[in-house]
């Protein structure tokens, strides 16, 4: 499984929406996580006016005498549509409190039956407030910076402790606001991958924030450059348990198709057909109709646990 982190050196520049969108677009066949680590506290449950059951909170009291990877899910709320969601702590206070806790919990997520997406918000300095624990897990670092001459060189600043922490895995930069810069001159600026820019798309992102109501959610350029990013971190569909693989007779390894093709006219063999069905296909996502609650299924939703887990 994958752990993907988002995060922003200075400003806001969207940290919270591109988790969002990143999750709701998680492919076909991959349970996914959403996970509010942001220091300064979660924004999902007040968006959604929802009374949190779990979350950070309740996770770092379960970390203080035993957690399994599978605890997790018992304290893991869903948002309308049935995203699952840890949703975050109340504020600074708290987590300077459960800041001891983070590894554990850290290394919990890393291990669950699922992908995870971290919104870690703005770093904060030496990476406190667990951030540093879920850099150390993380597969990959993704940093939001905004497309402007002060925050990139805020953020060329601070991009050599942030590879010293992960250690060769994936850093990568999005772009977001008003484009100054290409991402190619971004790019080569920082001497790191530049993803491409997140669109500047009030509509749909005041939609993730439970705002406003938008029809096809999934057609607006914010949720289809996620299905891009997505993509772009080598997160690929899963074929369904039980979805036989393609084999390919011995006798026919190195051999050019051409030579195995029939003669014009004739029935088609089933020289290289699959043995069975093999189920790819992209999620039927629940943004078919307006959504009033801004409503968000990972593709794993259908198949999460049961209730309150």
């Amino acid at each position: 499984m994958t752990l993907i982190a988002l995060a922003s050196v200075k400003g806001s520049p969207g940290v919270t929406t591109a988790a969002t969108a990143l999750a709701a677009s998680w492919p076909e066949g991959r349970q996914v996580l959403l996970v509010e680590a942001d220091p300064f506290g979660g924004d999902l449950a007040p968006r959604y006016a929802m009374a949190p059951t779990g979350g950070l909170s309740s996770l770092f009291a379960a970390a203080r005498r035993a957690l399994v990877p599978e605890d997790v899910w018992d304290h893991v709320d869903h948002l309308p549509g049935g995203l699952p969601v840890l949703f975050g702590l109340g504020g600074p206070h708290q987590a300077v409190a459960n800041e001891k806790a983070w590894p554990i919990v850290a290394g919990a997520l890393s291990a669950i039956d699922a992908d995870v997406v971290i919104d870690v918000g703005r770093l904060l300095p030496n990476l406190g407030g667990g951030v540093r624990d879920v850099l150390a897990q993380a597969d990959a670092l993704v940093v939001l910076c905004q497309s402007t001459l002060e925050a990139i060189v805020h953020l060329r600043e601070a991009l050599p402790g942030l590879a010293a922490e992960l250690r060769g895995r994936g850093l990568l930069v999005v772009p977001t606001g008003t484009a100054q810069f290409s991402a190619t001159d971004i790019a080569r600026t920082l001497q790191v991958e530049v993803l491409p820019p997140m669109p500047d798309d009030p509509g749909a992102a005041a939609a993730l924030a439970n705002r406003r109501a938008v029809k096809r959610l999934d057609r607006t350029r914010l949720l289809q450059w996620a299905d891009d990013t997505v993509r772009a971190l080598g997160i690929d569909p899963i074929s369904p348990v039980g979805a036989d693989p393609i084999l390919v007779p011995e006798a026919l390894i190195g051999t050019d198709p051409a030579d195995v093709a029939p003669p014009r006219g004739a029935a088609p063999t089933d020289v290289l057909a699959p043995s069975g069905p093999v189920d790819i296909h992209q999620p039927k996502k629940t943004f078919d109709r307006a959504v009033p609650e801004g409503e968000l299924a990972g593709a794993g939703s259908g198949s999460t646990r049961e209730a309150g887990r």
